[in-house]
């Protein structure tokens, strides 16, 4: 058993799907008998729930391992968990702050690793076995239980990727695709709605994959939406990221019919250029990604968009960037998330020669920045006086409540103590300037 005072802390890099494991990590230490302090405090256990898309995020890990080695002392345990472990697990071993590291299949048993670490002693710097990818093959049993906050919750359903795009390393880290059982997610969804959440992200590492590795061919996605949306409560649905060409009719028609799910996808492009999409191993062309984007915007008038694009992936001639920019222009999205192309060692990318100056890159990047806000601007303009829904959260700027509608549009009103965490119909008041936008609230 752990002692009363044995304080853990855990710091959280990356994705939904990480954050969703984080917190179900740190229920799990609390039933342990652990008290949960602050990552920048003093603790007995620094758990670091590791990113590793970027060098960047690999290198932020390790800089969060020996400030919590200083800050803890020798005494402290410093873990290394999540994909950059997977990956990377030698770079992580030449971190001598890095007392113990812990595979993604051992991560969900880590307290018990612990446990017998404690009764047992040191059997390597290892807590369960050191996996490959292949070896990822069942969905791991995190469950949330208690939340620290009720606006907002990720609930993972999925994990795994299997399309091994050239420029990502996370089919290496997370391993094929795997489904959480249905009967667990909405027993899942029915506690957490019990305790007031409003916003439910339905969140994986290839979401629109849902149920792929189930029996039989359903739309294993729609039909689990059709049942969320069925159950009693104040809430909201909203999907995270998902391929355009795995959006079904059967889920566009559940977002028309049903105010329980938000107008807003997010749609990753990447790029425009079929030449680039190739060489990205991207599942669609040019002509196949704005055929998905029509059906849907036929399918649910005034849907929020939004993407990823990559500029300055090796090879990107000017002529493939234009390419990209007229793409996202038709597309019309409401918001883009744009990221300069940096080698992820691991990958086919990382291996292709031409790669683009950096000055370039730069101008790329501000040039789709600056089409993108036109974009935004045009989007919002047309909600004007529009009535659209918004959660407000416990979020002051300047003396507002802020929140974000179902189309995924920041706003915000006059501070009310009584808005927290509650669903309001608005009409938006203005489209210009910096985000959050002023709305009325509709009584």
């Amino acid at each position: 058993m752990v002692n009363s005072d044995a304080k853990a802390a855990i710091k959280n890099l990356g994705c939904r799907v990480n954050q969703y494991e984080a917190e179900a990590l740190e229920q799990m230490f609390k039933g342990a008998g652990y008290q949960i302090v602050d990552f920048e405090s003093d603790a007995d256990i620094y758990l670091i729930n590791s990113c590793a898309v970027t060098i960047s995020a690999a290198s932020k890990s390790r800089s969060l391992a020996r400030q919590a080695k200083r800050r803890g002392g020798e005494d402290s345990i410093v873990i290394m968990a999540g994909c950059y472990t997977q990956v990377s697990p030698d770079e992580v071993e030449d971190v001598e702050e890095v007392d113990y590291l812990v595979s993604t299949s051992n991560k969900d048993n880590l307290v018990e690793l612990i446990n017998d670490l404690k009764v047992d002693g040191a059997k390597g710097r290892w807590l369960g076995k050191r996996d490959e990818y292949e070896e990822i093959d069942q969905f791991q049993d995190f469950k949330l239980v208690d939340l620290n906050q009720t606006t907002r919750a990720n609930l993972k359903i999925q994990d795994g990727c299997d399309q091994f795009c050239s420029y990502c390393i996370i089919p290496y880290a997370r391993g094929r695709i795997r489904s959480r059982d249905r009967k667990e997610v909405i027993e899942e969804f029915k506690r957490l709605a019990a305790q007031g959440v409003k916003e439910f992200v339905l969140t994986g590492i290839h979401l629109g994959a849902y149920g792929k590795d189930f029996d039989g061919e359903n739309d294993y996605l729609a039909e689990l939406l059709k049942e969320l949306i069925n159950i009693s409560g104040d809430f909201r649905i909203r999907l995270s990221s998902i391929e355009a060409g795995e959006v079904t009719n059967s889920m566009l028609e559940i977002m028309e019919n049903s105010d329980k799910i938000c107008s807003h996808l997010h749609l990753p492009l990447q790029s425009g250029s079929d030449r680039i999409l190739e060489k990205m191993n991207r599942p669609y062309n040019q002509q196949e990604f704005l055929g998905y984007i029509e059906n849907i915007k036929n399918r649910v008038p005034g849907i929020g968009l939004t993407t990823d694009v990559i500029v300055g992936f090796p090879g990107e001639s000017e002529a493939d960037f234009k390419e990209t920019l007229k793409v996202v222009k038709i597309a019309g999205f409401s918001r883009l998330h744009i990221f300069s192309y940096s080698p992820r060692p691991g990958t086919p990318a990382a291996r292709m020669k031409d790669d683009i100056d950096g000055d370039l890159k730069k101008d790329r990047y501000n040039r789709l920045n600056q089409l993108g806000a036109k974009l935004a601007r045009e989007y919002r303009s047309s909600l004007e006086d529009n009535q659209l829904e918004v959660l407000f959260e416990d979020n002051r700027s300047d003396g507002m409540i802020t929140g974000y509608t179902g189309n995924y549009i920041r706003v915000g009103v006059e501070y009310q103590e009584d808005l927290v965490n509650k669903l309001k119909t608005v009409k938006l008041l203005e489209a210009e300037g910096e985000e959050p936008y002023p709305v009325k609230i509709i009584e």
